[in-house]
């Protein structure tokens, strides 16, 4: 053993000698030194502590006993650590050679230890762990800040749009002259009168129809139930004096309420239903009739308003209206009560043929064209000066 620690000694020495030799001659000629404190550190660092405490506990037995037991790398042989300075290659160690052969492996670090080890270095580097991407946070940060520093813009909804109304005013006034005017889907005719009436159910529903339809449009309207018919059984009163007695009615509902304009008097026409009925839209509905009359002096008033009226239901529903009926004294009452305003007017509304319900779908349609009528007058009117209103 004695004489193997002489040999290395002596071979260290002269590759020491050696060493310097070389290095004084290229220094010498003006060549820069090979071997800088900087080549001396890697060389040496490539030499583990493990190695050389196992060469040196070799003459010294105390250190031999403080060493782990040896490793592949520390029972290395005095060979195989001088070839392993020289080469840089640690001989069994193929991994360092194609790492210098092959540039790409030199971004792996080579790493020795035990399989499990190897094993999840192997994981961590087919599979890395994800790296919280911190830019995007921040960018998410920002915008946050950003939409907070900005000031907001709220939406305000639209208020809804008021619909027109009288104000609880009440123009309109719905009445009956003939009130007991009925169908033969619903009643028989009378031989001696030849008329169709009932008590019950009659022209009366169509005009609380109308009163409905036209109040859901914000047109204040009154509806008389005043049973006419019976007033004159009751006073012995003849037939044809109905309008006498219908004209009472309107008179005291003008009396109490002054904001009454327009007067509508409801009746069923006689004529066949292939007069007294339209379909428009699939939907069937009574044809209705205005009878203007003579007898009143401002006549033309309410023959325009009729006119007008018919105008607008053939252009919402076209065929709903008849002609526009004009009689004098000597063809009927003559008046219609008519003189109390230029906004009144004589309606028949089907035939005896018609069924209520069709007469209730024209109620519905006069309503609709009348609450446009009106609400467009109003506009009118309101845009007049007011001078122009007063003369």
């Amino acid at each position: 053993m004695a004489t193997l620690i002489q040999r290395q000694f002596i071979f260290l020495s002269f590759l020491t000698a050696f060493l310097f030799v070389i290095s004084g001659v290229l220094t010498l000629n003006g060549h820069r030194l090979l071997f800088t404190s900087a080549t001396v550190q890697q060389v040496t660092a490539k030499v583990s502590s493990i190695a050389l405490l196992s060469i040196m506990g070799q003459e010294i037995p105390a250190l031999s006993q403080s060493v782990h037991p040896p490793s592949a790398r520390a029972s290395e042989s005095l060979t195989s650590y001088m070839f392993h300075i020289l080469t840089g290659v640690q001989p069994g160690d193929w991994h360092g050679v194609i790492e210098q052969e092959v540039p790409g492996l030199l971004t792996f670090e080579s790493k020795q230890g035990t399989k499990q080890e190897q094993a999840m270095d192997l994981l961590t580097i087919e599979y890395p762990q994800a790296v919280p991407n911190t830019g995007q946070a921040a960018t998410a940060e920002d915008d946050q800040a950003n939409a907070t520093d900005k000031p907001k813009t709220e939406t305000i909804a639209s208020p809804p749009v008021a619909k027109p109304t009288t104000d609880g005013k009440k123009i309109v006034f719905v009445y009956h002259t003939h009130n007991r005017e009925s169908w033969l889907s619903v009643t028989k005719m009378d031989q001696q009168t030849e008329s169709v009436n009932d008590s019950k159910v009659n022209i009366t529903l169509v005009g609380q129809k109308l009163a409905e339809a036209l109040n859901e449009r914000g047109i204040g309207t009154e509806v008389s139930t005043a049973d006419i018919y019976q007033r004159l059984v009751d006073a012995g009163k003849r037939y044809p004096l109905s309008y006498a007695e219908s004209l009472k009615e309107v008179q005291a509902a003008v009396q109490q309420n002054r904001e009454l304009h327009y007067f509508f008097d409801l009746h069923r026409d006689s004529s066949p239903r292939s007069e007294t009925t339209a379909t428009i839209n699939g939907k069937t509905y009574a044809r209705l009739k205005f009878v203007i009359g003579k007898g009143n002096k401002n006549y033309e008033q309410n023959e325009k308003f009729a006119n007008e009226l018919k105008q607008l239901l053939e252009q919402k529903y076209p065929g709903l209206t008849r002609e526009i009926s004009s009689k004098g004294e000597n063809s009927g009452d003559g008046e219609y009560n008519q003189s109390v305003s230029p906004g009144s007017l004589l309606i028949e509304i089907g035939g005896i043929e018609n069924v209520p319900e069709e007469c209730y779908n024209t109620a519905e349609a006069f309503a609709d064209v009348f609450a446009e009528y009106y609400w467009q007058a109003e506009r009118v009117n309101a845009a007049q000066p007011q001078e122009a209103k007063e003369g």
